[in-house]
Order: structure tokens, then C-alpha cells, then sequence
């Protein structure tokens, strides 16, 4: 009901248990599936049975180790939602996962703050891939692990959301993981480890 108040926002499918939710998503194809934190291991289970599976949204999570919390980035998840956060913090992870960023209740900041300085996210990222990147990409990058969508980074860089969006697939592709919630935490952690490869933009 929330949800479709929201003009943004199309529902298009729901779900009473994990074995309909498959099949649900297999049949509408979202752009993103919302979740009860009690039902994170569908995650998972996305992956497996439906190709290109949609991002994830986590709702109502209580308490999460910092390794569980890993374990959703890891995966497909792009926005965490507190059980203690208002309504409209739904929608608004709604929204920042269908214009490709993130979002993650601040009562949550703390735990993956722990995952990444624990090296819990995901590290197959070498940084020696920034190398492969053409100026231009280095400069999506750097944005990107600022936390910001494809829309302000195409205003940043004063060009179009497609080329945004050219870019950060090319991004992704030469850096090995398959998502930027992945990449985010992995350059994260890099940085944290090591503390002297600088995010900065540079210029096209």
C-alpha cells in the first residue's frame, strides 16, 4: 500500500512465501524485489533460478552482524532498511536503487562500517584494475564510490545518463564484480586497508 501511493513507483507482483516470489519475479521481471529481512536467503535463491535477477531491498532488519550484513552486499542487495526507520526511507531506497545508487538506514552505517574495516566485503577487487580504466571511467569511479547516482554523476561530469551508464558498465566489467553496491565496498575496503589510493575525481 505504501508503495503504491508513490507515483514513481509501480508494484508489480507480490508474493505470500519464497516459492511464489521466484516464480513472481520470473514472470514480471522488476526492476526491484523488497524483501522482509526474514526472507534474505531469497536472495540467493534469485540468483540461482532467474537470470539477471532484480536488486534487492531488505526492509524491517534488527540487528545484523557486520558479516551477515556483508553477506547481503555480497549478493544482489542495494538497499538496507532499519526496522526502526519511517516509512518513506522504503521509498526512498526504492527510488535510490531504481536510479542505480544505494541506500542503507543510518542506524546500519555503523554495522558496515565494521564489515569493511573487519575486510567482511567482498575484496576481489585488485586496484591495480584502475590501470585498464580510460581517464574518463577513473573519473565515473571516483563518483560512483561517493555514493553517487548516474544522474549526479552525469551532472558532474556534465554529460549524458546513457553515457553515465556506458561507463560505469565498462567500470564494472574491468573491475570483475557485477554490481556497485560490490564495487563500492570493495574500493572501500581497499582504501581502508591501505589508506594511500585516493578516490579523487580527476578530469576528463
Amino acid at each position: 500500500m505504501l508503495l503504491s501511493q508513490d507515483p514513481g513507483i509501480s508494484v508489480v507482483a507480490e508474493a505470500a512465501d519464497e516459492r511464489q516470489a521466484v516464480q513472481r519475479v520470473a514472470e514480471c521481471r522488476p526492476d526491484v524485489v523488497l524483501l522482509e529481512a526474514g526472507l534474505t536467503e531469497l536472495v540467493q535463491e534469485l540468483d540461482r533460478a532467474v537470470p539477471n535477477p532484480p536488486a534487492a531491498v531488505v526492509y524491517g532488519i534488527e540487528a545484523m552482524t557486520p558479516e551477515r550484513l556483508a553477506d547481503l552486499v555480497r549478493g544482489n542487495v542495494r538497499g538496507v532498511v532499519h526496522r526502526a526507520a519511517a516509512h518513506d526511507d522504503v521509498i526512498h531506497a526504492v527510488h535510490a536503487v531504481l536510479h542505480d545508487g544505494g541506500f542503507a538506514s543510518p542506524e546500519l552505517t555503523g554495522c558496515l562500517l565494521q564489515a569493511v574495516r573487519a575486510g567482511s566485503m567482498p575484496l576481489g577487487v585488485d586496484h591495480r584494475f584502475r590501470e585498464l580504466l580510460t581517464e574518463r571511467e577513473n573519473g565515473v569511479l571516483s563518483l560512483l564510490c561517493q555514493g553517487l547516482s548516474n544522474k549526479a554523476i552525469a551532472a558532474a561530469l556534465c554529460v549524458t545518463e546513457k553515457t553515465v551508464k556506458f561507463h560505469v558498465s565498462n567500470v564494472l566489467a574491468k573491475s570483475g564484480v557485477s554490481t556497485r553496491a560490490q564495487l563500492i565496498a570493495a574500493m572501500g575496503s581497499f582504501t581502508t586497508a591501505h589508506g594511500r589510493h585516493s578516490l579523487g575525481a580527476q578530469s576528463a
